[in-house]
């Protein structure tokens, strides 16, 4: 086993708070494609100019009809949770990780069992009305768009609101409490563990810093990030190789503190 792998291990088992905060490189392995990068559609395919707040609320039925094109894009193959995903609901099963944060919209943290989970972003598969915040799945909203109907219109009787992608776009505001619950988790973590995030987008990127403050930062990602300087731990490669790797460690350290405690209770019963 990697010693640093081991190492980590034993920070995590041994803390009394840890916090995991994802980005799109977890789920780069489903079929969701990255954001940014050489391979990131941003500028590379689509202008994130067309889906900021204010062109939302300037011209609804345009930003709709763009992003049913990107909505295809980002979710058209996706193959369901990897094992990134399950490794960090594992994690949890294991009583080792207190919540995952993520800056991801597809949900699949959920679909593969995460239970205590901060979707910093929103969820892209919810879209709610502008006026009354009535809420609808994504796919019916992009069916209006599909048969001409853009914007897509609440479907609230006598409610004259169009639908919103129930995601944080460009130029919004992150919703207070997300963001209040999870820099919280991150300043009472022992351990913080980010991966697959480049860490460029405020204020998400400002987590691992305050981390860093009081406990231990890892690192997961296949590159350099913007806050390796901080980092007690760097750990490099695929998160559907690198996280499987951890829980496997971790589950060594649990079952060698679970062995010393049945080896003391026998020689304290003898």
């Amino acid at each position: 086993m990697d010693e640093q792998m081991a190492a980590l291990a034993d920070e995590i088992s041994a803390a009394g708070g840890v916090t995991v905060l994802t980005g799109a490189g977890v789920s780069n392995a489903s079929g969701v494609p990255t954001f940014r990068g050489e391979e990131g559609i941003w500028n590379n395919e689509f202008d994130p100019a067309d889906f900021r707040m204010d062109r939302f609320e300037r011209d609804p039925a345009g930003f709709w009809t763009d992003r049913l094109e990107l909505h295809e894009r980002m979710f058209g193959d996706v193959t369901g949770p990897n094992d990134a995903h399950r490794a960090l609901a594992r994690l949890e099963d294991l009583g080792v990780v207190d919540v995952v944060v993520t800056q991801n919209t597809d949900g699949l943290h959920a679909e593969a069992g995460t239970n205590r989970l901060i979707e910093l972003h929103g969820n892209n598969a919810r879209s709610v009305c502008v006026e009354c915040g009535e809420s609808v799945p994504t796919e019916t909203a992009l069916d209006d768009v599909r048969a001409g109907n853009s914007p897509p219109s609440c479907p609230v009787v006598g409610c004259t609101g169009h639908l919103k992608p129930d995601v944080v776009l460009f130029g919004e505001r992150l919703p207070g409490g997300a963001y209040d619950s999870a820099r919280r988790m991150a300043w009472e973590s022992d351990v913080f563990i980010v991966v697959g995030s480049s860490l460029t987008v405020a204020p998400a990127s400002t987590l691992p810093e305050e981390a860093a403050e009081r406990g231990q930062l890892a690192i997961f990602d296949t590159g350099e990030t913007e806050k390796d300087h901080l980092a007690h731990y760097l750990v490099r490669g695929d998160a559907t190789e690198t996280l499987p790797a951890l829980v496997e460690a971790v589950q060594a350290r649990l079952g060698r503190e679970a062995d010393a405690r049945g080896v003391e209770n026998v020689t304290q019963e003898g």
